[in-house]
């Protein structure tokens, strides 16, 4: 009996041990599971800024951009993003050498082709279960990255089903417009309630049709304003994304704005007399050894710094109550090609004419309104010269106005030819290309 028992506390053992043993390889499989997923990742993000820094950029390489740019922590950038480009550079590093990019994703979006956003939407897929993958027990709740590609799976899906339906002509548009009306001015709690409300009345509903046949058409009409609901919280979401990687952008321009007048400070020449006594006698500078300034120069007309116009004069009538304080701002010149008939003639892609300004892109920021009802005004001023104007914006309190010196041309005020007026959320934006005259015989 004594061996008996020996021999089935044995067997136990040895199925406790195996038990402990396929629990410790579960464990290196998930782990080694969630690695694999995480270098897929990487190779995903790395191609993205690849196509990007080659200029040959994709739909999904546009909607990764900002988020490649600024939305990764450091430790993402240095652990999952470091791949040599050209044997060279960093990929990630000359990613940060471009601009972001300042168009809304939901705007992007509408220019796009039915084949185009089909093709997106199993790019953005891959992207979103990729990043589902390699953060699984990571976060104890849905990381940004990921609210994010799941706000833009949803705005695409949305616009799939309009350009299908038949566009801004069709029934489905003109109810999707009245249905948007319903959420209009309402805050992020209150949309949460209504969606609630809706989900509860959709049940209810639904329990009522099982019994008779009546209240199918009412299930299916608060279906469709959940659905409307969801696209326009996931365009709100990603506006309020998209204006936080904005403000990192500026973070970054205003950083290097500061190193550029401290890189000037320091190259100020300090000298004694018997200094400058020798500096005379030194001959000029040839145009083979540019002068100090030149390269911050470059910089400044990079930032787009060169074209403001001094307004410290300026009086405020609100001045004694609020102290008046300087709005950030993006500010970028739209330059290009003129391809008309002469250029034509005597330039060709090799060789190109000289680039000309065709447009101006104003982003100004305006969070700490004092009076949120007065929607912030842009207002075009004459110069001496007919050949530029200023263009100037008022907020009103705390904000004192800023003013920019442009090229006085026509404006195009076409939505279809880039021109944007808006402000929405604390943001004055204003986009507009010159109007282009053709000539015709």
């Amino acid at each position: 009996k004594r061996r008996k028992d020996r021999e089935i506390q044995f067997e136990e053992l040895e199925r406790i041990r195996a038990e402990e043993n396929r629990m410790k390889e579960l464990e290196n499989y998930d782990e080694w599971a969630r690695k694999e997923e995480e270098f897929h990742l990487q190779q995903q993000r790395q191609r993205s800024a690849i196509r990007l820094v080659e200029g040959r950029e994709k739909p999904i390489d546009v909607m990764a951009k900002n988020l490649l740019m600024f939305g990764l922590t450091d430790e993402e950038r240095k652990n999952r993003a470091a791949v040599k480009y050209q044997e060279k550079y960093n990929v990630m590093s000359e990613l940060h050498n471009l601009e972001a990019e300042l168009e809304r994703p939901q705007d992007f979006l509408k220019n796009l082709r039915l084949g185009e956003l089909e093709e997106l939407a199993g790019d953005v897929e891959t992207f979103r279960r990729l990043e589902s993958d390699a953060n699984r027990g990571l976060f104890s709740e849905e990381s940004t990255i990921l609210r994010y590609w799941n706000d833009v799976l949803t705005v695409v899906y949305e616009e799939i089903r309009f350009l299908k339906e038949g566009g801004e002509s069709s029934s489905y548009a003109s109810t999707n417009k009245e249905i948007q009306k319903l959420f209009t001015a309402q805050s992020e709690a209150e949309l949460s309630k209504m969606k609630k409300d809706i989900q509860e009345r959709i049940r209810k509903t639904a329990h009522m049709s099982v019994m008779s046949s009546e209240g199918t058409d009412d299930v299916n009409y608060w279906k469709t304003v959940l659905e409307q609901l969801n696209v326009h919280v996931a365009k709100s979401q990603l506006s309020a994304m998209h204006n936080k990687m904005l403000i990192r952008q500026l973070e970054q321009l205003e950083q290097k704005r500061e190193e550029l007048e401290t890189a000037d400070t320091n190259n100020e020449p300090n000298t004694t007399e018997d200094e400058k006594d020798e500096d005379a006698n030194d001959p000029e500078p040839s145009d083979n050894n540019p002068p100090d300034d030149f390269n911050g120069t470059s910089i400044e007309e990079e930032l787009g710094l060169t074209d403001e116009v001094d307004m410290k004069g300026n009086t405020y009538v609100w001045q004694d109550k609020f102290r008046p304080r300087k709005p950030r701002y993006f500010h970028r010149v739209k330059s290009g090609y003129d391809w008309n008939t002469y250029n034509k003639t005597h330039y060709d892609h090799d060789n190109p004419p000289p680039k000309i300004v065709q447009g101006y892109r104003f982003n100004v920021f305006y969070p700490d309104l004092i009076d949120k009802t007065k929607t912030p005004q842009f207002y075009l001023e004459p110069t001496e010269s007919n050949e530029f104007c200023i263009i100037r914006f008022s907020g009103g309190p705390p904000y004192e106005d800023i003013a920019f010196k442009i090229i006085n041309r026509e404006w195009n005020r076409s939505r279809k030819h880039g021109f944007k007026s808006t402000f929405e959320r604390g943001i004055l934006t204003l986009y507009f290309n010159f109007t282009t005259h053709w000539y015709r015989r």
